[in-house]
């Protein structure tokens, strides 16, 4: 039986879909995994899983550097400084620094003396690759008495390149969390200068949020993407108040641009989460918790859905300032709990200082570690701390090597701008858009791509003469043939592509699905809701090899979009769901 794609594809459901931390036990992991450690002792990467996150690219690379004899000059501690008998350490920072943008070197322990020689010479090498560098955290280690060694020390120092023309280090955080927890005011919070805070009224988010009825209610219904963190190379920020209006001056300067996804966290707009996180492509999750309000069963489906989607996490606890101590413990034990459920498996580490953030820095996205910041977003509790967090977080994908393939962007918005036309936003994934530029957009309700030229480019409000892979942006277009580019059925969805890929539209295509959660069988024409980066369609089961499906099964399933065609790539992760039932899945084959 059919359903009317009004009704499939509304923007709001009654029923939220089921947690993912409920994992069935075939899935699970064995008891002795799940063990907790000491508290804050760095755990072990736990074993590999179909929920296990996959680990990040070496954005952050830690180099060790290690001396012991003071004395020697700066020629000789270089040629003692390797980490293999090949390659020295130098060469190791430029490679690292040249290709991905930014590195952080672990210098130590050894004798103060020998620590600002290393330094000197580190910054003599960030140098010839244009880079800048700074001392991000200092640890000292005092002799033991009657030793007569002096005392130690270990610095932490940060390597990142220097920008130029536009080009400049992105990455994409998604914000999630119950109704109410603050993650609007957060991101206000972090997106204005050092010394902003929230007045307790509302003037954090009011920076953020987009609609009259947002603003009236302090509710989140939208998907806000255009809020930026900009540092320097040296992890300043360079925000500044909105009259200032120097935005120009300060995304040239800008060499790493954080940029928030304000998500919707009351379960009415449950769908419009979904979207967010698999049509913005975030590199991060942030779960954002309330103090007073602890887990609810929104903070649980968020976490469930960043696991399945093998997207890395951290979480962020707020409004400490209004929590009594009796209830912020009690949030904290359900948070513990919460993440070390077996569909997590993830192991909570509370950061309350600097050392704790380079330990939390060096495996998150690589071990199980799941950081966890205390703040305040009114009198600035751990606030710095979470931004040299944010300063420090490595990237997860190598964008640079991504603008030698064909164009591939992604339409998550359009508008029709009075004197301008129309104007698509979203993310581009791999090669160039410059302007005069031709692309192919679609696919249109018959499967059709048609040729459009850029006409304008604006990234981060600003206009530039081309957009960068791992960059989100605005293009004018104009249509190439005697139809109306508004005659091409634009709608969410979309792409726009390199018209040597002669793309083209899939119908029905076969995936590698898991059940995670459901509490009815599935047979075939069973019709969920499909969600596959920028596509959100109703679709029908076709063919599968198992006669039924049920929690914890997995099976190869054929899909068939019921309305129309989309633009679809082997290999992309699906989610897709109906009611409490939720199910993930690989696509292995495109059809028709």
């Amino acid at each position: 039986m059919s359903v009317p794609e009004d009704d499939r594809q509304a923007e709001a459901t009654d029923q939220p879909i089921a947690c993912l931390t409920e994992v069935p036990p075939a899935l699970a992991t064995p008891p002795e995994a799940t063990q907790p450690n000491e508290e804050n002792k760095p755990p072990q990467c736990p074993p590999a899983s179909a929920f296990a996150p996959e680990p990040p690219s070496d954005g952050l690379i830690s180099i060790q550097i290690s001396c012991s004899n003071s004395e020697r000059g700066v020629d000789e501690l270089a040629g003692q400084l390797s980490l293999d008998e090949d390659m020295p350490w130098e060469n190791r920072v430029r490679e690292a620094a040249d290709r991905d943008g930014e590195t952080l070197v672990t210098a130590g322990p050894m004798p103060a003396e020998d620590l600002a020689v290393t330094f000197e010479r580190l910054a003599q090498v960030a140098a010839t690759v244009d880079c800048d560098c700074s001392t991000v955290h200092t640890q000292y280690l005092p002799a033991k008495k009657g030793s007569g060694t002096p005392d130690q020390a270990t610095s932490h120092v940060l390597v990142r390149k220097q920008p130029s023309q536009g080009h400049h280090l992105d990455l994409r955080v998604a914000v999630v969390g119950n109704v109410d927890a603050g993650k609007s005011t957060l991101v206000g919070v972090l997106t204005g200068p050092v010394s902003f805070l929230d007045d307790g009224r509302g003037l954090a988010r009011s920076r953020v949020l987009r609609h009259k009825h947002e603003a009236e209610t302090g509710r989140t219904s939208s998907i806000a993407e255009d809020q930026h963190m900009r540092l320097g190379t040296k992890g300043d920020c360079l925000a500044t108040e909105k009259h200032a209006k120097k935005a120009t001056a300060e995304q040239s300067e800008a060499a790493k641009v954080v940029s928030f996804i304000d998500l919707a966290g009351h379960e009415r707009y449950l769908r419009t989460t979904v979207y967010g996180l698999t049509a913005h492509e975030p590199d991060y999750v942030m779960v954002v918790v309330g103090a007073n309000h602890g887990i609810t069963r929104m903070t649980k489906e968020h976490v469930g859905m960043a696991i399945a989607l093998n997207v890395p996490l951290f979480v962020v606890v707020t409004k400490v300032d209004l929590c009594p101590e009796p209830v912020m413990k009690e949030t904290m034990k359900q948070l513990s709990r919460l993440l070390k459920l077996p569909g997590a498996r993830k192991q909570p580490y509370i950061v309350r200082g600097d050392d704790d953030l380079m330990i939390a820095v060096k495996g998150f996205g690589k071990s199980a570690i799941a950081p966890v910041f205390t703040i305040s977003s009114v009198d600035g509790t751990n606030v710095p701390l979470l931004r040299r967090f944010f300063n420090l977080m490595p990237s997860r994908r190598s964008w640079a090597a991504q603008d030698k393939f064909p164009t591939e962007f992604l339409i998550d918005q359009f508008f029709n701008v009075p004197g301008s036309g129309l104007v698509l936003a979203g993310t581009l994934l791999s090669g160039l858009v410059a302007l005069n530029q031709l692309l192919l957009m679609g696919p249109n309700a018959h499967g059709k791509f048609n040729p459009v030229t850029i006409k304008s480019i604006h990234h981060m409000r600003t206009p530039v003469n081309a957009l960068l892979p791992g960059q989100s942006g605005a293009f004018v277009v104009r249509s190439r043939s005697k139809a109306h580019v508004r005659e091409f059925g634009i709608r969410k969805g979309m792409v726009l592509l390199d018209p040597s890929t002669n793309p083209n539209a899939t119908r029905s295509f076969l995936c590698d699905v898991v059940v995670l959660h459901s509490q009815t069988t599935m047979r075939v024409n069973y019709q969920p809701i499909l969600y596959a980066r920028n596509v959100r369609q109703c679709v029908r089961i076709a063919t599968m090899d198992k006669e039924v499906l049920r929690t914890g099964v997995r099976a190869k399933v054929t899909f068939e979009f019921m309305f129309r065609p989309e633009f679809l790539v082997v290999g992309s992760k699906v989610l897709f769901t109906e009611g409490k039932t939720k199910a993930i899945g690989t696509i292995r084959e495109l059809l028709t």
